[in-house]
């Protein structure tokens, strides 16, 4: 199995029905997951998911943005929030230091919300500088001093803090997404038939568990979305979004890429592939 969904690169080839991109034209953009991944010195992509790059634009650093924005549009979406109804509404963000919660406040922020960041002291300045208007330290029961008057929750860290976060929304809120739920883990563990009606019930108890006159609870898995895909391009070129690159190392190293994620390391590791 070949991994990866982020790509950033030169087109080598264009397929003859394909007219938005020619030979030597630098692009960025994911591939949905697949045993043909993106960790490779050739990517074949479907156009339509597929991005140009800016020019001046760092075109490696470009590599960590889709697959990690995608999801995290998908979930902001799913909990209701719009760039139409977006300002001035109220918004909580668990994990909000990772790559997701970062993505999320500079785009949120861009939109004209007023972001709430729930995150470890260290990274206190990297979420106000990403658009965090309040920072809540992750480490002395956040929760318990949390006002209950947000308009959306966002979870992109935590399954056992899910129902912490829906009693954080007020009567008539817009919703809560979380991108860390069970329904994965369920399939894995109990089969395709056991697993579906775990996960359907597992998401019942939740959205019962929602105050009232909220509409929106969303389970989110990652999907190529060209909606998606085109608010990030617009992002990208209006430079609202980047994510911090911690490591570069050829594809002959990519060990040390898997390294610096299994220890946490901060900034996004790339592999660089050269032909």
């Amino acid at each position: 199995m070949v991994l990866g969904n982020d790509m950033a690169g030169i087109v080598t080839a264009v397929g003859g029905a394909v007219t938005a991109f020619n030979i030597g034209d630098p692009v960025y953009g994911v591939k949905p997951p697949s045993t043909d991944g993106t960790h490779a010195s050739h990517v074949l992509v479907k156009a339509a998911h597929l991005l140009p790059a800016p020019s001046e634009t760092d075109l490696q650093a470009l590599a960590a943005l889709p697959y990690s924005f995608i999801t995290m549009w998908l979930a902001v979406r799913g909990a209701g929030l719009t760039p139409q109804n977006a300002r001035g509404k109220n918004v909580l963000v668990l994990g909000a230091a990772g790559g997701l919660g970062t993505l999320a406040l500079q785009m949120l922020s861009t939109w004209g919300a007023t972001v709430a960041a729930i995150a470890w002291p260290q990274d206190f300045g990297a979420c106000r500088e990403a658009g965090a208007s309040v920072v809540v330290d992750s480490t002395d029961k956040p929760f318990a001093s949390l006002p209950r008057t947000f308009d959306a929750t966002l979870n992109f860290a935590s399954w056992e803090h899910e129902r912490s976060l829906l009693a954080c929304l007020r009567d008539g809120a817009i919703g809560h997404a979380t991108t860390v739920h069970p329904l994965l883990g369920n399939f894995d563990e109990l089969g395709w038939v056991r697993g579906a009606l775990k996960t359907m019930s597992d998401k019942r108890s939740h959205r019962a568990a929602l105050p009232k006159g909220v509409p929106n609870y969303h389970w989110t898995t990652f999907r190529p979305e060209p909606a998606a895909l085109a608010e990030l391009r617009q992002l990208v070129e209006q430079r609202r979004v980047h994510l911090p690159i911690g490591l570069r190392v050829p594809m002959t190293h990519a060990a040390q890429a898997f390294d610096h994620v299994r220890a946490s390391g901060r900034g996004r590791a790339l592999i660089l592939c050269s032909v």
